[in-house]
């Protein structure tokens, strides 16, 4: 098949023979004709970012098309059923030290199971929901989170587990804040408000009544909103005394808050949320954030997505480290969005 292209390297198919010279714009010779475009050449040539005129042949197959098998962490209808009956046990016991440890434990050590069988350290918030109920749904998903990004840190088996507790466990102080203000549907006056950012303390409280839960993952609970900036509550800490634990839930609870619904607030996409997350990088561990952004899932595979100009495509693959910049299928055209700055804005279309 005979293409002519009046457009960027980008427009090269993978495996397409030129026909005629390639020119820049100023005439300098790019690849002479009769040249096999392959993936190595293709990625030299996307250095040169002005417009090409040039005649290829091709054969009328999509090159890599498939759409690449989500691997990220996947919850078993009877692991969300476990999940769902502990952390229901766990909000119901805030009083009985000893059946709030055992259940979180137990809980604990399921998702660190999956999480180190896991083929994929991967994000995808829609593959773990266990609840419509927000305190439930919130804490495994802040638990399952912390854990996945503890272990694209390379971290112990043990703090893996720990921090996976210290998430499912980070808003149980809210067990201890009136119903009224919890599940208030309008926005909390001052007074309201100062009493909800109390809930890192109560929860930290009620965990020291567990003697078999550590104190790393007290302080984790009691941190999880500090800022590394010194913005955050209760005590307004810097960076260096927030611990690495309250900094990587800080990062899991923002995520899982923004993407999920409450009564004053419709939830966000997780590309908005990563998006938001971005304007607030001064909050965050910076080398915990980047961590995060190789694991999470923005525009799962399979889903279409709108593209500047009005073109439609297929994500088949994702790009880690670059959650917002997937590579897309547009007819028989492969798009890297994470070189091709022609297509600038990605929408996920439901």
């Amino acid at each position: 098949m005979t293409k002519e292209i009046n457009g960027y390297v980008s427009d090269l198919p993978e495996g397409c023979i030129t026909e005629t010279d390639i020119f820049t714009e100023t005439g300098v010779l790019l690849c002479p004709k009769m040249t096999l475009i392959d993936e190595r050449l293709l990625h030299s040539l996307r250095a040169y970012k002005g417009k090409i005129h040039v005649t290829v042949t091709y054969m009328d197959i999509p090159v890599n098309t498939e759409i690449e098998t989500d691997e990220s962490l996947d919850f078993s209808e009877s692991m969300k059923a476990y999940a769902l009956e502990n952390i229901t046990t766990i909000c119901a016991n805030v009083d009985n030290p000893q059946v709030l440890t055992d259940s979180v434990t137990n809980m604990s050590n399921e998702i660190s199971n999956v999480i180190h069988n896991s083929k994929s350290l991967g994000i995808n918030l829609s593959k773990l929901k266990i609840s419509d109920e927000y305190t439930y749904k919130h804490s495994v998903d802040v638990g399952t989170i912390s854990g996945l990004i503890a272990a694209k840190m390379g971290e112990s088996e043990q703090f893996i587990h720990d921090v996976t507790m210290a998430g499912i466990l980070h808003d149980i102080g809210k067990e201890k804040i009136p119903l009224e203000i919890i599940n208030k549907p309008d926005k909390l006056n001052d007074i309201e408000f100062k009493i909800i950012k109390m809930h890192p303390v109560y929860g930290y409280q009620i965990l020291s009544q567990c003697h078999d839960i550590s104190e790393e993952i007290r302080q984790g609970v009691l941190n999880h909103h500090e800022n590394m900036d010194s913005s955050g509550y209760p005590r307004h800490l810097d960076m260096g005394k927030i611990g690495k634990m309250g900094q990587i839930l800080a990062i899991a609870d923002v995520f899982d808050a923004l993407t999920t619904a409450r009564p004053y607030k419709t939830a966000k996409t997780p590309a908005q949320s990563i998006e938001i997350m971005f304007s607030m990088m001064n909050k965050f561990n910076i080398t915990i954030f980047k961590t995060f952004l190789d694991i999470v899932t923005a525009y799962p595979n399979g889903s279409t997505v709108h593209l500047n100009g009005g073109l439609a495509g297929t994500v088949i693959r994702q790009n880690k480290s670059y959650p917002l910049r997937p590579v897309v299928q547009v007819g028989n055209d492969i798009i890297d969005l994470s070189n091709d700055m022609r297509y600038l804005s990605t929408i996920i279309v439901e």
